[in-house]
């Protein structure tokens, strides 16, 4: 990345628009004091937001507008004046990434970015100014463009652009300010950022520990002014239970009355209980007859369920078990067959083979017969060259006899000679019979090899069979459960179904019995189901008789059960026009002895108001509210309903006990005193609306019920259909479940004989190997024979012909050379021989490889004759165990039909069973009327023995246990009452919340000292995290500390020829002190910057600026005559090395030194027209353009 382009328009001096391009690495700008020249790097300092507005010689923004000068600076100017600076980045080596351009952007549409145009626009109006940024004509803040840039490597710290003020001010700045410069390049201020924050926390902590520490401090206080007033609280309290328990001695004497009118009453109830259940008894007996018979029926549903169902489908599932284990039978019998057959195959190719084995040895007999015949034919001709060979041998004694000596010891050692030649033959025809012993060996081995080879590529396919059929034997498995949940679903929902069918089965038959009773009792009057004291007045005519209560109201069915058990007996009470007219009845019940009846006399009866009804869930209304009565009637239902609550459930009246005497909509009731009533039947025998309105519900109840029974029998019948395909389904996937399983046995019997195939060919290898590499170990020794059988017949010949030699001059030379042809010829004869020899050895081995083979066909023969009439006799058992199987199929087939006729006989035993059950029940029905009859009379006593049951329970829940014996009398408890009040009143006022608020201060105590130790805990924490960024900043900054200076000690010591270094004035705490730049220039003492000249402190400032420079790399840099205090030599110095770093950089350089208008590559000269604008001309230096001459850029107006 490098600047391309400058624009300025009405920028400072520029006051027309001017094009400025630059080159890649070296730039001057050189001008005319006052002609502008530094105002292109205030224009660069200006678009990138690098410098603040008095860094780059203006005291407002308004100043960078183009001034011509003559014009009164205090005049106004009419409409807006504007300036702006264009700064166009090459970019095609992608120094800023495409996102990071969008992202400084906020948006897509920002163009190519090959280039990326940085642009500032300030623009002044009557009122005010105001200044812009833009990327790539995108308007943005100034902290995108920084931020940008920053990727880049171009930064305010990083000394992009130096001013010439810039090199003086590192000259006169303090050691502090000049290390707060490596601080601010080293970014240690993030650390410093992040100390305050945990110092920050830290206070923050800390204040709630001083917090914390003072709230402990209070409780405590707290706690120990309340310990005391807890003891009191506590005495007191115990002095007031004392007291309650002896007020509680007052009311035992009231309570003691009524346990004996209690007792009164219960005797009168125990007569009538005694007769009632000499009553009940019959009827438990004929209740217990229909209990029986119902068990019997459900025994019987259950007996046919069980055969019908469960039986029969459990011989079905062995029968299909049986089927399974058939056919698993049958595929081992044909698996066995299989083997039986590919047995015979084998022993018949084991014929064959010894067949051919015979014909080998018969010819191989032949070929030794002929070899042997030639071996002696070859003999006879060694034998008739032997007797040449000694005629010779004569002639050559009798003329040697001078060389005896010489002959003896040729002789001795042509013996030796023939000796060893035989003996090599010997060992050579050995090692032939071992070499052909290997080629056998060898091949044997490959033959195994390749067997092995090709049953282990049979391994991966059966294993990959086995595996796909593993995975469908899962998908079958996880089918058929399935299938068996469907199933076992179907079969519950059927039980249940029956279950429910028989159940209103049994409910419509009760409400068709009860219907029959309600029809036969109704009357004239309406019901004679009532008392007969009750008939006996209605059936009067008496004058000033309404009826009963339960005649004059009516209710709605779904609040009916909870309203009538909440009016209980009243239903029967029998209201009249006023006590005269009560009177009247209870005389004339009297002269007919007609029993005992209540009467509610209209005016004495008053309309009692209701409270406010509770607001919990599930409460429905008073039970006043919800029956229908003639207004008249007001106070008659006030008095038999009272301030009764109906509610949905008991779980509601139980949340509301103790409140209000509530009815649930079942029937059950529950008293003011917690007393339950509920259970099973309805809590009264009366109705509203008389007999008739109690028929109509129960005639409905009917309707509804048999409307649900069709319901119930559709779906019992929908569920039967289902559960018969269930079924079938079930056997199929069963049938599956078994081919796949019987498939996967297969493949898996495969892979195990596969398996026992390699592991035998690898052991028949490994032992042909073995043997292979004996035959070797014999050939190397023999190998080792022969070479030493050669070395010694060499040795010998030589020796021979060292003899033969010394007899040459003699007629023995031709006779030994005679003798020797003879030899030869012999010798030739025993190769022949010997060739003879291995032909027959040869052929008798592999004659006798044959009959070995012959005699392995045998083995193979009687092996598979044995594996054959093993698996015939597995067959056999096979077959046996399949007729079993067949036998035991055929008996679970007549099982099954044996319970199908089972099933139809207890069916007709059912029916039977349901006539008994239905007399039974009639027989208990009329046993049940006569009970209720003493039941009514048993009622009016059982309603007085409950009030006075909850007057005694009131009292019992008020005094408590207790023993008579143990109350003391009325004069002692009286004193203890007195005594007790003294000492509590000695005490008061007592505090009695000290007890509890103790404990809470108590609880608040511990919870205050564990949070003061999480935060003590936490603050600790915090300590450790401040001393982490102290160490942190310290290494961060001796990081860039010592790469700077590593930078500026080499570049001092290239522009001065000396030595220097920056220098910390406390490297052990480097913030607490400051930094000076020791130089020693040339051969002068090292001296500090302060004692240098002027031209030394700028090359030693220009040191350290180019060291920053180094440190942080950016990709263009801009100095402003930063050579202008430095001498001619010390100037080259300075232009030689931003020639060289604009090798890596660009570099714009405002300079009048030729140092660095020679080194650079192209020129911009700046000079002042007319109206004090300024204008450019570019001179390109490099060598390329020179006969261009001076180029003047042109000013777009």
């Amino acid at each position: 990345m490098h600047i391309k382009e400058l624009v300025l328009d009405n920028f400072k001096s520029f006051g027309r628009k001017t094009r400025i391009p630059f080159y890649e690495d070296f730039t001057t700008i050189s001008g005319p004091n006052g002609s502008g020249k530094s105002n292109i790097i205030d224009a660069i300092l200006f678009a990138l937001g690098l410098a603040r507005t008095s860094g780059i010689r203006a005291e407002k923004l308004t100043d960078l507008i183009y001034n011509p000068g003559h014009a009164d600076e205090d005049a106004e100017y009419d409409g807006e004046r504007q300036a702006s600076v264009e700064v166009i980045l090459a970019n095609d080596d992608r120094t800023l990434s495409r996102s990071q351009v969008v992202n400084a952007a906020g948006t897509e549409d920002v163009g190519d970015v090959d280039e990326i145009a940085i642009k500032r626009r300030v623009k002044e109006t009557e009122d005010n100014y105001y200044s812009y940024y833009y990327i790539n004509g995108r308007s943005v803040n100034l902290s995108d463009i920084q931020d940008l840039l920053a990727q880049a490597g171009v930064t305010p710290e990083g000394y992009n652009v130096v001013m010439q003020g810039d090199v003086t001010e590192i000259i006169n700045m303090t050691a502090g300010s000049r290390r707060e410069i490596i601080d601010e390049i080293a970014g240690v201020a993030q650390f410093d950022a992040k100390k305050a924050d945990a110092f920050d926390e830290l206070e923050v902590v800390q204040e709630r520990i001083d917090e914390a520490e003072l709230r402990i401090e209070e409780k405590q206080d707290r706690l120990d002014q309340l310990e005391d007033e807890r003891e009191t609280a506590l005495k007191y309290q115990d002095l007031r239970d004392e007291k309650e328990e002896y007020e509680g001695y007052r009311k035992a004497a009231e309570l003691e009355d009524k346990r004996e009118e209690l007792a009164a009453v219960e005797e009168t109830i125990d007569e009538l209980e005694t007769e009632l259940t000499e009553l009940q008894t019959e009827l438990d007996e004929r209740q217990g007859a229909v209990i029986r018979l119902e068990d019997e029926l459900h025994e019987l549903n259950q007996e046919i369920e069980r055969k019908g169902e469960d039986e029969q489908l459990a011989i079905k599932r062995e029968i299909e078990e049986i089927k399974g284990d058939i056919s698993r039978l049958e595929d081992k019998i044909e698996s066995a067959e299989e083997t039986v057959e590919a047995a015979e195959n084998e022993r018949r190719q084991a014929f064959v083979q010894i067949d051919r084995k015979q014909e080998t040895i018969d010819d191989l007999e032949s070929d030794i017969r002929e070899t042997k015949v030639a071996k002696s034919n070859v003999k006879a001709d060694i034998a008739e060259k032997e007797s040449e060979l000694a005629e010779v041998q004569q002639r050559i004694d009798e003329v040697g006899e001078e060389f005896q000596e010489v002959k003896d010891e040729l002789e001795e050692k042509r013996s030796r000679l023939e000796t060893l030649k035989s003996e090599k033959n010997d060992l050579q025809r050995e090692q032939d019979r071992l070499l052909d012993e290997a080629r056998r060996r060898s091949n044997a081995e490959d033959e195994k090899r390749e067997a092995i080879e090709d049953a282990e590529a049979e391994i991966p396919d059966l294993e990959a069979d086995i595996e796909d059929l593993q995975t469908e034997l899962e998908k079958a498995k996880q089918n058929k459960a399935t299938i068996g949940e469907v199933v076992d679903d179907l079969r519950s929902e059927k039980r249940e179904l029956q279950s429910d069918l028989d159940e209103l089965e049994d409910e419509i038959s009760a409400k068709q019995q009860e219907y029959a009773q309600l029809e036969a009792k109704a009357g004239e009057d309406g019901d004679s189901s009532y008392g007969r004291a009750v008939t006996a007045i209605l059936n009067a005519g008496q004058d000033g008789v309404h009826g009963t209560v339960g005649q004059l109201g009516g209710v709605d069915p779904e609040y009916a059960t909870a309203c009538e058990t909440a009016a209980g007996g009243r239903l029967a009470h029998v209201v009249v026009d006023d006590d005269s007219v009560g009177q009247r009845c209870i005389e004339y019940l009297k002269s007919r002895s007609a029993g005992r009846a209540t009467f509610l006399p209209i005016t004495q009866m008053q309309n009692r108001s209701l409270g406010s009804l509770p607001s919990a869930d599930g409460v429905i209304d008073f039970a006043y509210n919800l029956v229908d009565f003639d207004r008249e009637y007001a106070g008659i239902f006030s008095y038999v309903l009272g301030d009764t609550v109906v509610v949905d459930s008991m779980d509601t009246a139980r949340d509301l006990m103790g409140d209000y005497r509530m009815v649930t909509l079942d029937g059950d009731l529950v008293e003011k005193s917690g007393a339950m009533t509920g259970g099973s039947s309805s809590g009264t025998r009366y109705s509203f609306s008389g007999g008739a309105g109690k028929l109509e519900r129960v005639a409905t109840r009917i309707n509804e019920l048999e409307d649900e029974r069709a319901d119930v029998r559709e779906d019992l019948r929908d569920v039967e259909e289902r559960l018969d395909d269930a079924r079938d389904r079930e056997s199929d996937a069963t049938e599956q479940l078994r081919d796949i399983e019987t498939s996967i046995e297969r493949k898996q019997t495969a892979l195990e004989d596969t398996r026992d195939r390699i592991e035998q060919l690898e052991a028949d290898l490994e032992e042909i190997s073995a043997e292979r590499e004996e035959v070797a170990d014999q050939m190397d020794e023999l190998e080792a024979d022969i070479e030493s059988k050669t070395e010694e017949i060499d040795a010998l010949q030589s020796d021979i012909d060292d003899l033969e030699a010394e007899v040459e001059d003699s007629e023995l030379p031709d006779l030994t050379d005679q003798r020797e042809s003879i030899k030869d010829d012999i010798d030739a004869l025993e190769d022949r021989q010997d060739e003879l020899d291995a032909e027959l050895n040869e052929y008798e081995l592999e004659k006798q490889y044959a009959e070995e083979a012959i005699e392995d066909l045998h083995d193979d023969i009687e092996a598979a004759q044995n594996r054959k009439a093993e698996h015939e006799e597995r067959i056999d058992d096979f077959e046996a165990k399949v007729a079993e199987k067949q036998e035991l199929k055929a008996e679970k087939e007549q099982a099954v039909a044996d319970l199908e006729e089972e099933l139809a006989e207890l069916k007709s035993e059912r029916e039977d069973l349901k006539a008994d059950l239905q007399e039974a029940k009639e027989a208990r029905d009329e046993q049940q009327a006569a009970v209720s009859e003493i039941e009514r009379d048993l009622e009016s006593e059982q309603e007085t023995k409950e009030r006075l049951e909850w007057e005694i329970d009131e009292l019992e829940a008020q005094v408590g246990d207790y023993d008579p014996e143990d109350v003391p009398d009325h004069e002692t408890v009286e004193q203890e009452i007195d005594r007790l009040e003294t000492e509590m009143e000695k005490l008061e006022p007592v505090n009695m919340r000290a007890i509890e608020e103790y404990d809470r201060v108590n609880d608040d105590l511990q919870e205050l000292e564990d949070k003061k130790a999480t935060l003590v805990e936490e603050a600790d924490g915090i300590r450790e995290r401040i001393d982490t960024y102290e160490a942190r900043k310290k290494e961060t900054f001796m990081a860039s500390f010592t790469e700077i200076n590593d930078q500026f000690q080499n570049i001092f010591e290239r522009l001065s020829n000396g030595t220097g270094h920056l220098h910390l004035e406390d490297e052990d705490d480097p913030f607490e002190g400051g930094l000076t730049m020791k130089a020693q220039p040339g051969d002068k003492p090292i001296q500090r910057l302060n004692a240098m000249s002027g031209g030394e402190k700028s090359l030693t400032a220009l040191a350290f600026i180019f060291a920053i420079q180094r440190h942080n790399p950016a990709p263009f840099y801009a100095l402003d005559e930063v050579d202008a205090f430095l001498d001619a030599a010390n100037a080259d110095l300075v232009g030689e090395l931003v020639d060289e770093l604009a090798g890596d950089a660009q570099f714009v350089v405002v300079s009048h030194r030729s140092a660095m208008l020679e080194r650079s590559e192209r020129a911009i000269g700046v000079m002042m027209q007319g109206d004090n604008v300024s204008a450019v001309t570019g001179i390109d230096l490099s060598g390329e353009g020179a006969d261009d001459g001076d180029e003047e850029v042109p000013a777009d107006d």
